[in-house]
């Protein structure tokens, strides 16, 4: 069997799996942010709370996420679904961890803090405090923080096994030492 990871395409193996996992970050997020925003404007006037469309949309996209990460790349595993049951608490922690920043950072008023950083850094007026307030610079540290925790959770999950058995990253278990 060939080391080279099962990549949707071959030339991919010569693109740094570093380098591939940006890439494919870059592309889920727009595909995930494309579609939870079209649930939103199909759902919000329904009476669903945001909160709810996010948390049904983000379960339902695992998958979603999950199969552009092992096609882009870590490659297609031999048995799909396992592989799957063992990164969707990456998922799930990732969505917990979003939920709970989110939740903090809009208490802190933290995208009306970073605005009136950028504006004194930059010497402009203030912004007009009488708009709705949109939550781009939390979303920017949210995505930033569960980017973080999904990458490297990832490595970690998804490490080729080596004919040991062990990830490359962690020693083998020596059976004498296991009595």
């Amino acid at each position: 069997m060939s080391s080279k990871p099962r990549l949707i395409h071959e030339s991919l193996n010569h693109v740094s799996q570093s380098v591939r996992f940006l890439v494919a970050g870059a592309f889920s997020q727009a595909i995930f942010m494309t579609g939870y925003n079209t649930s939103v404007l199909h759902f919000e006037h329904l009476g669903y709370p945001a909160s709810t469309i996010y948390a049904v949309f983000y379960l339902l996209y695992i998958p979603v996420g999950h199969a552009i990460q092992c096609l882009l790349v870590f490659g297609w595993p031999e048995d799909y679904v396992p592989n799957l049951l063992s990164n969707a608490p990456i998922g799930l922690t990732a969505m917990a961890i979003g939920t709970i920043l989110t939740g903090s950072l809009s208490n802190m008023e933290f995208n009306a803090m970073a605005e009136d950083w950028i504006a004194r850094q930059f010497g402009s007026a203030p912004p007009d405090k009488s708009e709705e307030e949109g939550e781009f610079y939390s979303s920017l540290v949210v995505m930033v923080a569960t980017g973080v925790w999904c990458y490297v959770l990832s490595l970690y999950v998804n490490a080729s096994k080596s004919e040991g058995g062990a990830t490359p990253s962690l020693p083998a278990k020596d059976p004498a030492k296991e009595l």
